[in-house]
């Protein structure tokens, strides 16, 4: 059964748009996942670290079995002692402190999840956008199959006819079997770029990309503006808050400590009562404050405060040079955009004036005006033109993916609350 069932689900294809790519990534994809584990795992140590303000109760009970050769005549032979214990926390600074650290570790986790998501939503569009392409090349090399099936047949029917020499047949027959294996490869690339896509998205079946392979937009007016919704610069900043909540934590060591005890107590005991040694039970409690204050330990808290302010000093740092690095990553990826576009720009008349001279270079051959090489020559321009559209295509597409996820676009719209509708548009081309 289980052997059918399979059978049956990998005989299944479905289409898969961007936006279901996307949403299934998200879903499946383990480092989302090991997150969403990571940031569930910090609401248990919430717990954790609250438990220190909430009382704890303890029950311990203690049997001793004593030699009568040993032990003198007020201890029992079986001696028995029970004890219930109550503690409560009446002031603790470093308990308090731990808890603000919890709750901002939490935080942070929840900004790294969404660096991560950002990053998946990134990775996941560049990997469509690379298995559309691969589609596109496949589909061009079909059609140059064909092509040079039908420019076989001629110079097979010429070569027959004795209008053309042998090395033209052979020629022809090379150029028709490096078709055949253009085109395999071609099939092979597809399948490689359609396995990476699955494996991004978690699915095993057989899909089928749904799109048009062509140049997104999107417009941006003030890009440096949106440096600061960059998840890397939220996870750092976040962090920062963390390592110096963590120094507090090192400097509420430096405050006393006092707790609240009650303890309630039941043993057995040898009692002199009526001139003779007999066994009986004592019952009773006690309770009070306990005061803990550390008044030396060698240095050993001066030099934790100063790691923890070390550690908050590098995190600053890193702020100031991811922000400096953030600005010229997304220069250059200004930059690299426009000049992606207008390559597709240049490519495209290029694609044009290359359909144009084959056609023409057709016509002549089939009249007997052209020669084999003029031929081969034009296919072999307007295949390399078309793969180079359609490769210029992909890298724009890749680059502008980038530039998404630099500036946290993905995120963004997650959460339209954040967004401006004049700070962001994607119907026009970027400025």
């Amino acid at each position: 059964m289980k052997v059918l069932t399979l059978l049956i689900l990998f005989s299944l294809s479905f289409s898969l748009t961007l936006e279901e790519a996307r949403r299934l990534a998200l879903k499946n994809h383990v480092e989302r996942i090991k997150s969403e584990l990571d940031l569930r795992k910090l609401d248990q140590k919430i717990r954790e670290v609250r438990a220190g303000i909430f009382p704890s109760v303890s029950f311990s009970a203690r049997f001793t079995r004593w030699d009568p050769n040993y032990i003198s005549a007020f201890v029992p032979e079986n001696k028995y002692f029970l004890t219930l214990s109550l503690n409560q926390t009446v002031f603790d600074r470093v308990v308090w402190s731990a808890l603000k650290v919890a709750k901002r570790s939490r935080e942070l986790q929840r900004l790294v999840l969404e660096e991560v998501k950002n990053r998946i939503s990134a990775e996941v569009e560049k990997a469509f956008w690379a298995v559309l392409l691969r589609r596109e090349i496949l589909r061009e090399k079909r059609e140059s199959l064909r092509y040079w099936e039908d420019y076989f047949r001629i110079v097979e029917e010429k070569f027959r006819q004795g209008i053309v020499p042998r090395y033209e047949f052979l020629r022809a027959r090379a150029q028709l079997r490096q078709a055949r294996a253009d085109l395999i490869r071609a099939e092979s690339e597809y399948k490689t770029a359609l396995n990476n896509l699955k494996v991004l998205t978690g699915i095993l079946e057989d899909v089928d990309p749904e799109g048009e392979f062509a140049k997104t937009d999107l417009e941006v007016k003030d890009p440096f503006s949106l440096i600061g919704n960059s998840p890397t610069l939220k996870v750092l900043r976040k962090t920062l808050q963390v390592r110096r909540e963590e120094v507090e934590v090192r400097r509420a060591e430096y405050f006393p400590k006092i707790t609240f005890f009650f303890n309630y107590n039941f043993e057995n005991i040898i009692d002199f009562e009526a001139g003779r040694l007999k066994e009986d039970t004592r019952q009773g409690y006690n309770f009070g404050l306990r005061l803990d204050l550390l008044v030396f330990d060698g240095f050993r808290r001066k030099a934790r405060v100063i790691q923890g302010r070390l550690e908050a000093l590098k995190v600053k740092e890193e702020i100031e040079f991811t922000e400096r690095k953030l600005r010229n990553d997304v220069d250059s990826l200004i930059a690299q955009i426009r000049s992606a576009e207008e390559e597709i720009e240049a490519r495209r008349d290029t694609l044009k004036a290359s359909e144009e001279s084959l056609r023409f270079a057709t016509e002549r051959y089939k009249e007997g005006v052209g020669t084999q090489v003029e031929l081969l020559e034009a296919r072999r321009n307007y295949e390399r033109a078309k793969l180079s559209y359609l490769e210029s295509i992909y890298v724009y597409n890749s680059l502008v993916a980038d530039l998404k996820a630099v500036l946290g676009l993905y995120s963004l719209a997650e959460d339209g609350s954040r967004v401006r509708p004049e700070d962001l548009d994607h119907e026009g081309p970027l400025l």
